[in-house]
């Protein structure tokens, strides 16, 4: 048995013809719909001291590792935003670490020599886009990172 298309197309057209549309279906519809939850993710106020120094929590990661972040999370204790700030810096710097050690041992097997161009690549690129972000006023969250340390009570 063989349908051809415009059969078919003919048979969808006789059935949506069928059934007429109500004209206040977009209301019916909306009224029956559960209400949606609504997130809001407020961003504190912050200063131009505080964001000068979560960028540079993000951006002295390129050069020192996680020696700048750590430092910074320590000193501005007290200060929320740039303290999460350079938590999540330290936290991304640390994974990189990590990558860069693993990057080290399989240069024995010649892999390694990608695995740092690709560990510096994604630490410079995500370093400048955290510092862009968080410079704006708005927290940044880094997409490979694995948190270690985590918020201190």
């Amino acid at each position: 048995m063989k349908i051809e298309q415009s059969d078919t197309a003919v048979g969808v057209r006789a059935l949506v013809e069928q059934q007429p549309i109500p004209e206040d279906s977009n209301e019916q519809s909306v009224e029956k719909m559960p209400p949606r939850r609504v997130i809001h993710s407020e961003e504190p106020e912050t200063n131009s001291d505080q964001r000068m120094i979560a960028m540079l929590a993000h951006l002295l990661g390129i050069v020192s590792g996680p020696i700048a972040a750590l430092v910074i999370m320590l000193v501005k204790k007290g200060d929320d935003w740039v303290e999460g700030e350079a938590r999540e810096a330290l936290n991304f710097q640390i994974t990189i670490l990590l990558i860069q050690i693993c990057g080290v041992i399989l240069t024995i097997v010649l892999v390694g020599i990608l695995v740092l161009v690709a560990a510096a690549v994604l630490n410079v690129i995500f370093c400048v886009i955290a510092a862009a972000t968080v410079h704006s006023g708005k927290s940044y969250r880094y997409p490979l990172a694995i948190r270690l340390i985590q918020h201190s009570v």
